[in-house]
């Protein structure tokens, strides 16, 4: 029967909201904080802790005073930067900015360099020094060729180099066990093979910067004298016979000399110039019929033009006044004649200079044009010639300066030589009168930290791991069920007295379970509800009587069925006074009213027993007559509580919660396994039972950290939880 009876029943009635839980009622217990949780697991596991914790004190205890007594001494050393650049050579000393940036780490680092250490260990000869070897235990037959490696090793790994801050100082500290004399003896000869690295690779380079140049010198001599044995067979070859650079080259840098052919063009062309100048004054001055370059001849022509002016105005005065046959008029005219032709040979005579002087240019200019032109071609095929000339000239002149250079270098690196050492000891390693280590106290402090963080990771892993409910608030979560109560684990031995108790503790636990149930049906409690369980021993059996008992107390008529035929647990809270039962019921006997009784020691209920065992309880479950069963005492019973048998690994449970209005899953705290109670779930859905609700039982200090147990529900301070089998149960055992 599956129906829920719309009835209010006692003081659970009134309108209530169907989404009510047990936090609503009990007050929300999620106050407490991930500190609180962590604080409140610590104190249920002090004594695993303080095992842990002890455990861990002790073996720092055994592995100080069986450790081996190490002792450390410290030199210390200052590092200068040496930023002289006398020789301004790049390759020889670094260049200031880099120094200031790289300087001093690259000091640290070759402090630590094996080379330093393979150094050490020849020039204190480690593999046959025996306070070294028996310090750190070393057998030298043992290790045999590779010792000196080994042994390298060996000091690498006692070095510390501490540089001081703000400052160019330096730390060498070396650890060694056993002898303090071989660590201030390290620390020691360390600082000074240090130094000595140092000197040495600063002579080193200049002994280097020296055969290079040398190198450098000859190969440079050796490629100039080359380069000037070809540039001069080249101009012999080809006739470049050079003079003095020409104009305007010397201030640009030129390397190319001036030839006497580019000479000799350059003054024909200037004389070709002024030829020609004189050839076409010569033409202009016959084509004009003027000679001009004569001043004689001139003046000669100008006399005779003069004298035959004055003829002539003689000549007009006498015609005047005679006639043409007067004598003196006839001489006039002769003699005038006669200075005319004067006049045309002397102005012939001109004419033929000029063209005798033009014709002299005129062969003057040709001849220079000539040379001028022999003198081109000659040039152009030397213009040609001189590219190879002007490569072979630059290559003299660059090995020239290159041999120059490196000359002035290698003077340079003779006069400056090595310098002085940049790197000097400050304090000396003094023999340590202590051991430094092992350390009690420290090591104590580090082995109680340790504790503590192996402890806190165990616990973290056994919450983490756990597969047990802890937390009731996740039974919403993970189960999709509400929370209707948490029932706390007690000190008391009989149970059901202590239920008997108002205000007791499992009382007040299990009326909050009625009120819920009430709650969370609408405002009554339903009129068939199953208790049941995922596993044995969760305290269902307990749940079910004292669930039957509060609700009779509210004036119902309640009867108890023990359904658990297979193993029931209701015995170990109360009695039936018949041995018939719900078995006898499902074989056929249809008498139930004379199977029922009334339970001792608890009163106001009815007892319907399992009666005698069988073997076929599935199959009696299944024929159909419990489902009888119930419908003839629902007709005079206001509420059946059925004690159900667990529902993992049988066929009972479903059978029977499908028949009820309810069922109410008991799952015991920090015990079991989720998986357990999610599958008892998924069986019930699949019976198509209702599922109204979980009961976590036995909750203890282990809870605590979650709101409940200590200071839960109603603010009551359980103690520890009974270490007896009904207490273990908390009720029942299915």
């Amino acid at each position: 029967m599956n129906g829920v009876s719309p009835q209010a029943h006692g003081p659970m009635a009134g309108p209530v909201p169907a989404d009510y839980g047990y936090e609503e009622i009990v007050g929300d217990a999620g106050g407490v904080t991930v500190i609180e949780q962590y604080l409140q697991i610590a104190r249920n596991n002090k004594l695993l802790i303080a095992a842990i914790i002890a455990a861990a004190l002790v073996i720092g205890l055994i592995a100080s005073l069986l450790a081996t007594e190490r002792y450390a001494a410290t030199s210390r050393i200052e590092i200068s930067q040496d930023q002289e650049n006398v020789t301004n050579m790049e390759g020889v000393v670094s260049e200031e900015a880099a120094a200031n940036l790289t300087f001093l780490p690259t000091q640290y680092e070759l402090l630590q360099s094996r080379s330093l250490a393979d150094r050490v260990v020849r020039e204190l000869n480690l593999s046959q020094d025996e306070a070294f070897l028996t310090a750190y235990d070393i057998d030298v037959l043992e290790r045999g060729a590779k010792l000196e490696g080994e042994l390298a090793k060996v000091l690498l790994e006692a070095l510390t180099v501490d540089p001081v801050q703000n400052s160019s100082l330096v730390d060498i500290r070396f650890s060694t066990p056993r002898d303090p004399e071989v660590a201030a003896r390290l620390a020691n000869i360390w600082a000074e093979e240090f130094i000595a690295s140092n000197l040495d690779r600063r002579f080193g380079a200049t002994l280097e910067a020296r055969e290079f140049l040398e190198e450098r010198i000859s190969q440079t001599r050796e490629r100039l004298e080359d380069a000037e044995r070809e540039l001069i067979a080249y101009a012999s070859e080809r006739g470049l016979l050079t003079v003095a650079p020409a104009l305007g080259e010397e201030d640009s840098g030129a390397t190319v000399a001036q030839t006497l052919v580019a000479s000799d063009l350059q003054a024909l062309n200037q004389a070709l110039a002024e030829a020609t100048a004189a050839r076409i004054a010569a033409e202009a001055a016959v084509a004009a019929s003027s000679i001009s370059d004569t001043n004689n001849t001139s003046a000669t022509v100008a006399a005779l033009r003069q004298q035959r002016a004055q003829l002539n105005g003689q000549l007009a005065e006498l015609l005047s006044r005679f006639g043409e046959g007067y004598p003196p008029v006839q001489a006039l005219r002769a003699q005038i004649e006669q200075v005319e032709a004067e006049i045309e040979t002397e102005q012939n005579r001109g004419l033929s200079f000029g063209r005798t002087a033009y014709q002299e240019a005129l062969g003057r200019e040709q001849r220079l044009q000539a040379r001028v032109n022999e003198l081109r071609d000659q040039f152009v095929s030397q213009r040609r010639d001189s590219v190879q000339y002007n490569i072979l000239q630059r290559e003299v002149d660059t090995n020239r300066e290159l041999y120059a250079g490196l000359l002035q270098r290698y003077r340079e690196i003779g006069v400056v030589g090595v310098g002085e050492n940049n790197i000097a000891i400050v304090d000396r390693a003094r023999v340590p009168e202590e051991p430094y280590a092992p350390d009690l106290l420290q090591n104590l402090f580090v082995s109680l930290v340790i504790g503590g963080l192996v402890a806190a990771l165990v616990l973290f892993l056994h919450e983490q791991l756990n597969q047990s409910l802890r937390d009731p608030r996740a039974v919403q979560e993970r189960l999709g069920i509400p929370l209707l109560a948490g029932i706390p684990r007690t000190q008391v031995k009989d149970h059901v007295e202590d239920i008997t108790r108002s205000y007791s503790e499992l009382y007040e636990s299990y009326f909050a379970l009625t009120s819920t149930m009430a709650f969370r049906n609408g405002g009554s409690i339903p009129r068939s509800v199953m208790v049941t369980s995922s596993r044995p021993g969760e305290g269902k059996s307990l749940s079910s009587v004292a669930l039957a008992y509060l609700i009779a107390r509210q004036g119902k008529r309640v009867l108890l069925i023990d359904c658990d035929l297979r193993h029931s647990g209701m015995s170990k809270y109360i009695v039936s006074s018949t041995s018939l039962g719900v078995s006898q019921y499902l074989q056929g006997n249809d008498d139930w009213r004379s199977m029922i009784s009334k339970p001792d020691p608890l009163q106001g209920f009815d007892l319907l027993g399992p009666g005698r065992k069988s073997l076929a309880v599935a199959e009696m479950l299944a024929n159909g007559r419990f489902q009888q069963l119930l419908d003839a005492v629902e007709q005079e019973y206001d509420h059946i509580v059925v004690d159900g048998p667990p529902v993992l690994g049988l066929a009972d449970a479903p059978l029977i919660a499908s028949a009820l209005s309810a069922v109410l899953m008991v799952i015991e705290a920090n015990e079991g396994k989720w998986r357990y109670v999610e599958g008892a779930i998924g069986r019930l859905e699949q019976a198509n039972a209702t599922v109204l609700g979980a009961v976590v039982t036995k909750l203890d200090d282990r809870n605590a950290s979650y709101g409940y147990g200590y200071g839960y529900g109603y603010g009551y301070g359980y103690g520890p939880g009974d270490s007896d089998d009904e207490d273990r149960e908390g009720g029942a055992s299915g």
